[in-house]
């Protein structure tokens, strides 16, 4: 079987999948696609994935990908018991389910339609693409505020900590609001204490330890 393959950018959901290979003891090939210079658009990843969109993944199968929140899933389950996520069955996964499924639904689609306005209207004109950004920001608020508020502990599930609550902590990154916010200011600092997981973030972001 082949190696796993990521194709990752900064600033994008690579951060979290690029923690979850070194949480699950993974090593994949990783290959930069420079979304600044339009490298997602060229031929070759095209035709890894058609939405021109990192991150995006080559199982061993050969298979190909894409979604942030199906790749996590993926990785737990090739890692069993590395503990990305709780057991199959429990409560505690399907909590762990929940939010991941909302992060992706809700908080990672306001992301996009803040700093990428210009998709989500017909409208070219600059009011526009601002009034798209403004509601997405409140959306954000919004997100985090509740997210913030079924913090019981440092992580979503109290003392347990997941790969949820990276996702989380990623996104909230790119919302001054939620960066603010004491539950997620909290979060970042256990993450980044984390013995794998810090040094896999500051890795990513080119900060090795």
């Amino acid at each position: 079987m082949r190696q796993w393959r990521h194709y990752w950018c900064p600033g994008t959901g690579s951060l979290v999948v690029d923690v979850a290979f070194a949480w699950a003891g993974i090593t994949p090939e990783r290959i930069l696609i420079d979304t600044d210079k339009g490298e997602q658009q060229a031929p070759d990843f095209l035709a890894v994935n058609p939405a021109a969109q990192v991150p995006a993944v080559i199982l061993p199968s050969g298979t190909v990908l894409t979604e942030t929140a199906a790749i996590l899933l993926t990785i737990d389950e090739a890692s069993a018991g590395a503990g990305l996520l709780p057991a199959a069955g429990s409560t505690a996964r399907a909590i762990s389910l929940r939010w991941l499924m909302f992060l992706a639904t809700n908080a990672y689609p306001a992301a996009l339609r803040t700093y990428y306005s210009d998709r989500f209207t017909a409208d070219g004109s600059e009011a526009a693409k601002a009034a798209v950004a403004e509601a997405a920001k409140r959306d954000s608020d919004r997100i985090f505020t509740l997210l913030a508020n079924e913090m019981v502990g440092p992580f979503l599930l109290g003392d347990i900590v997941t790969i949820v609550d990276v996702y989380a902590a990623m996104i909230a990154g790119w919302h001054e609001q939620a960066r603010a916010l004491p539950a997620f200011r909290t979060l970042y600092k256990t993450l980044q204490a984390h013995p794998v997981i810090g040094p896999a973030w500051r890795q990513h972001e080119g900060r090795p330890d």
